[in-house]
């Protein structure tokens, strides 16, 4: 594990919530789109079974690609064969937006950690 490997196991998570974000914000759009059917992406997961088998310090960050998944392939609530709630949705959006947020403020503190090393070695 090299110095910059959190910072870069970081990045990948934003990039997943980013992904995550974009796959809610296509679901909201198709709310009344008949036949839709909601799409959602789950790289907790991707990263809890690569922890499980190698530790986080064996994490391999060309393992942790989670997938685009259709949810409820088969399954609707509504009539025209839709499975959006919009309810969870937004909900799901609100939880996306605090993880970026939390995700953004770990890799500031860990670059400004960073920073502070390299001004000390001056």
């Amino acid at each position: 594990m090299d110095i910059f490997s959190g910072v870069d196991l970081v990045n990948k998570a934003i990039d997943a919530t980013l992904q995550r974000k974009e796959l809610i914000s296509e679901n909201i759009s198709n709310v009344d789109t008949p036949n839709y059917k909601r799409k959602d992406i789950d790289f907790e997961s991707v990263l809890l079974k690569e922890i499980q088998n190698k530790g986080v310090k064996g994490i391999d960050l060309n393992n942790l690609n989670a997938e685009v998944c259709t949810d409820y392939q088969s399954s609707s609530y509504r009539m025209d064969g839709n499975n959006v709630d919009i309810e969870v949705e937004r909900s799901e959006e609100t939880k996306v937006e605090l993880r970026y947020d939390t995700l953004v403020t770990r890799i500031t503190a860990q670059l400004n950690r960073m920073e502070t090393i390299l001004q000390n070695l001056k």
